[in-house]
């Protein structure tokens, strides 16, 4: 096929004379087509819409010139332009990028590593022995150490498995039976290593920590009786999750480093948590701490947030989960699916993780909805977490307690709500990998911080109404007394507070709470129960600021009939009363979770909206979940209780 056009570019080199040329080129499908140009100085060839019109010249001595060129497709024709040699270098650049990126990531991976040793060095040089040089040189070791193991997995990790799974299919692998013995022998010896170690070291030298024992002798007895099925129970996980949580208080409360390294973590918490004050200074003014809990306490919600949503951005918050499931997982002998949840929990909150095991909702379990559910009321989230610590409760032991909850909540789930029949479906897969949310590092900053708006008003919302509520609630009750003659000073004014300081002291005084603190006590575990734990810890920072008062005040004091402390001296009254040092650990251990009424509500609509079609069993597990958070809860006050100094 053969087509006529007219090459500008050819008149452009021969601008000295008017050029008119027919043009043959063959469509070919090369990249590069051969033309030529025919021009004589007796004829001239013009192309005019189509037509082509000869003219006949006068002669002249110029010979014939036939001129070939080599036609370039137009797209071709831009590197004419200035910019083409630029052109050019990028795209040779692209190119050598796409074959030779693994070494060039490589290559800038290891002058990062070198540059970052070269200033560890030098920090360790100019400055060794200090707070800081301590945080750089534990991080690098930690780093190190964990990018080790992860090289170790990836190099050799299938290989191990394979070796494994071949000595299965020889039968050189001990059986399924012999495998369940050697943990009951396992179990048993590292349970009298952990009684004996507890009798030694705590009960020996305080016999009052044998009440806290017969607490969790009592609280399980009460579980076990009232169970769903108890013939059905597995005592696996019930006791593996008590040994962890014993082994995790034995490390925090009764070695010395331990205690040092949860309480430098809680002091760099707090230190991290200030940094929230220059946003807020932006946006609310130099006084925002005026209105400390909107404006204060809410804002350390979104800068906290933020940063999580970060670390899930980065991959390093799944390592950690990941890790912490597949301890529970093999340990307790929960299903991936349960531990990951539970594991999940420690750092968000209950509606976050409802996302992880929403495709499997459908297949679960009435034990598995209710371990589910009993997680979610056992933990607290590390965004609320925060909002306690503003309080003034310990952020060391809020971080221990937070972690304990985990293993307590699968150990009471199992106990109260046991699994009567083999899972049909294959679990193994079910700890799949958590999604990461952004496209950079500040696009996940900006998800974390929106994904917490509804915390917020969630926070918001529920003070506002549940302060209201109590209010009214009290105003009644002190009326329905005064009818009846309790009037102070005589008798203490009727109030919600004075009926849950009656009605949980039993279960406080079996934590090992001091008697003289019972009524305190039980007072916030009713508000936590009953209301919300925000209430609650705000009753405990108020306890634990009169704490500081009464330490400071050498004078005679009575103690009212409500439970508040009277200075003589002072003529003073410490409202909310005062607790021992002992107390307020074994107390930020018992608040420490979701389970109250107004979170039963949430959580049904919460599960519901999820697993509609699954509505009738969300709603009969919901009340034993309820009950299985709060005894987890006390669980790990107990655990507190007998090892807390």
């Amino acid at each position: 096929m053969y087509t006529q056009t007219r090459i500008n570019a050819f008149q452009y080199f021969f601008r000295s004379q008017r050029v008119n040329a027919t043009i043959k080129k063959r469509q070919r499908g090369f990249p590069l087509h051969f033309i030529s140009f025919k021009m004589t100085a007796k004829q001239e060839t013009q192309v005019d819409d189509g037509n082509i019109d000869t003219a006949t010249t006068e002669s002249t001595d110029r010979p014939e010139v036939i001129v070939n060129y080599q036609y370039v497709p137009p797209e071709w024709l831009q590197n004419c332009s200035p910019l083409g040699p630029v052109v050019r270098v990028r795209k040779s650049l692209d190119r050598f990028i796409k074959s030779y990126g693994k070494k060039l990531k490589l290559a800038i991976y290891t002058l990062l590593l070198l540059c970052y040793f070269a200033y560890f060095v030098g920090a360790m040089v100019y400055r060794f022995g200090d707070e800081g040089s301590i945080r750089l040189l534990v991080f690098t070791l930690l780093v190190l150490f964990f990018y080790a193991i992860h090289t170790m997995k990836r190099m050799f990790g299938n290989r191990v498995e394979a070796y494994f799974n071949t000595l299965h299919k020889e039968r050189k692998y001990p059986s399924k039976r012999t495998r369940k013995v050697m943990l009951r022998l396992v179990t048993a010896y590292v349970a009298v290593v952990v009684i004996v170690v507890i009798i030694a070291t705590v009960i020996r030298r305080d016999p009052y920590r044998l009440v806290p024992v017969s607490g969790i002798a009592i609280f399980t007895f009460c579980l076990f009786f009232f169970s769903k099925d108890p013939a059905q129970v597995s005592w696996r996980p019930v006791l593996w999750g008590y040994l962890l949580q014993l082994v995790f208080a034995l490390i925090v409360l009764q070695t010395s480093w331990g205690y040092d390294l949860f309480d430098w973590l809680g002091k760099r918490v707090t230190e991290f948590l200030d940094h929230t004050d220059v946003g807020a200074i932006f946006v609310f003014g130099e006084k925002f701490t005026d209105h400390f809990f909107a404006f204060k306490v809410m804002s350390v919600i979104f800068f906290f947030s933020a940063v999580i949503s970060i670390l899930y951005f980065l991959g390093w918050m799944q390592v950690l989960i990941e890790k912490m499931a597949l301890i529970m997982q093999y340990s307790l002998g929960t299903s991936a699916m349960e531990s990951l949840h539970a594991a999940v929990n420690v750092f968000v909150g209950w509606a976050e993780t409802t996302t992880l095991v929403r495709p499997l909702f459908d297949k679960m379990t009435l034990s598995e909805l209710h371990t589910v559910m009993t997680n979610g009321f056992a933990t607290v989230a590390g965004s609320t977490l925060v909002v306690y610590v503003l309080f003034g409760a310990p952020a060391n032991h809020l971080l221990s307690a937070s972690v304990m909850s985990a293993p307590a909540a699968l150990a009471i789930s199992k106990l109260f709500w046991p699994e009567s029949k083999e899972t049909k479906r294959d679990t193994s897969n079910d700890a799949c990998v958590i999604k990461r949310e952004g496209r950079n590092i500040v696009d996940a900053a900006s998800i974390g911080a929106i994904t917490a708006l509804p915390i917020v008003a969630y926070i918001i919302a529920s003070v506002i109404a549940f302060f209201s509520l109590l209010g009214f609630v009290n105003a009644t009750l002190i009326w329905i007394g005064e009818r009846v003659g309790l009037i102070p000073p005589e008798y203490p004014n009727l109030t919600f507070q004075l009926i849950c300081s009656f009605l949980f002291w039993p279960l406080v005084f079996l934590m090992g709470i001091e008697s003289r603190d019972c009524c305190v006590v039980a007072r916030m575990v009713g508000i936590k129960t009953f209301i919300n734990e925000f209430l609650a810890y705000e009753d405990l920072g108020k306890v634990i600021k009169n704490n500081q008062i009464f330490e400071s005040y050498d004078g005679p004091w009575t103690r009212t009939s409500n439970c508040d402390v009277f200075l003589l001296d002072r003529n003073q009254t410490l409202t909310g009363g005062v607790i021992s040092e002992h107390s307020v650990v074994v107390t930020t251990y018992a608040l420490c979770g979701f389970s109250n009424i107004t979170a039963l509500g949430i959580m049904i609509g919460a599960l519901t909206a999820i697993a509609p079609d699954r509505k009738e069993d969300i709603v009969r597990v919901s009340i034993r979940a309820l009950i299985s958070g709060c005894f987890a809860c006390f669980m790990t006050a107990c655990m507190a209780g007998i090892l807390s100094e």
